[in-house]
Parts: structure tokens; sequence; C-alpha cells
């Protein structure tokens, strides 16, 4: 396995690459970094190029001060690792950017799987808005830890963890979450948001996408699954059983082997 730090405008990306083969981007979410992914990593480097990478602003990445795009990070990062008919793989927000990407630069991707994933142009439920804000506000009145604990603890974001039961996996997740490098560190209005949004251009997608939701995740992330699943022609939909938010931590064997089915039938071309 190789790691780096890929210098660029405004910060730097640390990023993983491990295997050989066709290259298979993995993109992680929001309170998440590349460590996420532990439990896909050797199955998928046994068959492919796997990268993984934190986001700006998480994990071992920089923390913006000034905008930035996650497209063109992305964009950047492939372009110095000389990959092209990438596959990416995107979880929650990260399924936002891979989808978002694959809009902007669809000649560079191959595949497209999206888990759980957020979609430009569909607004979050002011629920949603007001408990995301409420960990903002959590940091600057109780600091980092006390701030990561309460979002733990919040009822609201139950869907997001692996039930009680899942000890194994529910640790996991807990300690990524945990760690201060991925909680709120700069704010979201940074980002660069890529219009015309991808809810009104998700028709244009035609390559072969797999769309993964689980049955007991948020009700807005089902039905943006479901959106997208109607509006992407070659997609397919798998909903994963008894799972929340990030069914590749609780059910990683399940998970690792709907990808690979998938890529085995995606055309080599």
């Amino acid at each position: 396995m190789a790691e780096d730090t890929l210098n660029m405008d405004g910060g730097h990306l640390f990023y993983q690459v491990s295997g050989e083969g066709d290259p298979v981007v993995l993109i992680h979410g929001n309170f998440n970094d590349h460590h996420i992914w532990n439990e896909q990593a050797d199955s998928f480097a046994a068959h492919y190029k796997l990268v993984r990478y934190d986001l700006r602003g998480y994990g071992l990445s920089s923390t913006p001060n000034t905008s930035f795009s996650n497209i063109e990070d992305l964009k950047t990062l492939l372009d110095f690792l000389k990959l092209r008919n990438v596959t990416l793989v995107g979880s929650s927000m990260g399924g936002g950017i891979a989808t978002d990407f694959t809009l902007t630069y669809p000649h560079l991707v191959k595949n497209l799987i999206l888990v759980a994933p957020s979609i430009n142009g569909i607004p979050y439920p002011k629920m949603m808005m007001w408990q995301g804000t409420k960990n903002y506000i959590n940091l600057r009145l109780k600091g980092r830890k006390k701030a990561i604990n309460s979002f733990i603890a919040n009822p609201y974001w139950q869907y997001f963890f692996p039930s009680a039961r899942k000890k194994e996996a529910r640790t996991k997740l807990i300690n990524n979450v945990s760690n201060p490098n991925n909680f709120c560190r700069f704010s979201p209005s940074l980002s660069v948001a890529v219009k015309p949004y991808a809810f009104h251009r998700l028709h244009e997608i035609n390559i072969p996408t797999l769309i993964i939701i689980s049955d007991q995740d948020h009700s807005f992330n089902k039905e943006t699954a479901e959106t997208l699943h109607k509006n992407i022609k070659s997609s397919s939909k798998i909903i994963m059983e008894d799972c929340g938010h990030l069914p590749f931590i609780e059910a990683s064997n399940e998970f690792n082997q709907a990808v690979l089915d998938f890529l085995s039938k995606c055309p080599l071309n």
C-alpha cells in the first residue's frame, strides 16, 4: 500500500493506493474519513486498484479556509495518479460528490456506486438541517469532544449508527466519528456546489449505476435513493436489510459481494 499527501491550491489531500487493475475510488461521507472503508480495502484491492482519500476538511487532509470544490479536488487527484475509466463508490455526501463528478467529467467515469447518497438540488428536511446546525452550536458552546459525544448520543442521528446489538460495527463507526478531524472543521458554505444541480441532470448519466440503500436508513435517504433509481436509466437498486445509513460497516461481507458482483457484470470497455 502506498500513501501520501497531494498538495494543491489552498491545501492538500491525503490518499492511499493499493492493489492492481481497473481503478476504484472510495469517497467517504460526512463525519468520516478514509478509514471508514477499512472493511472494503482488502476485498476490493484483491481485484482492483483501490484509491481511498480524505476529503478536504476531514481526516488527514487540510482544513479549508477559503472556498473549494470537492469535484475539482477529485479531478486533481485522478490527474496526479493518471487514472481514467474509474469506478466511483460514494457514501452519503460522498455519493453526491460522485454524482456531481460524473456529470462534470463523464469521460472519466466508467461505473457509479452510490450508497445512501445525497443529491445536490434536493434540500435536506428542515429537522435534519436544524440537527446539523446544532452540531456547530455545540462545538462552539461545549468544545469539540463534548459536541461529538452529543452527536453520537442524539436520538435523531441513531439511523446513522449500528444498533447496540451490533457491537463491533457500532464501535468501529463511533471510533471513526470520534476522530476530532472528522467533525465540523469548516463551514459547509465553503464547499462550492456544482450547478445546474445534479437533481435536474440525472437523466444525463448513462453508465452502469448501482444504488445501495438500507431498510433502516432515514426516510429522506430512502426517498433520495428511489429518485436516483427512477431517473438514472442504467441503474439498479439494492436494499440491504437490518442496516442503517452505512451498510458497508454493518454488513461488510454482503456489501462487498454486492459491489464485486455488480462490477463483474459491467462491460469491460
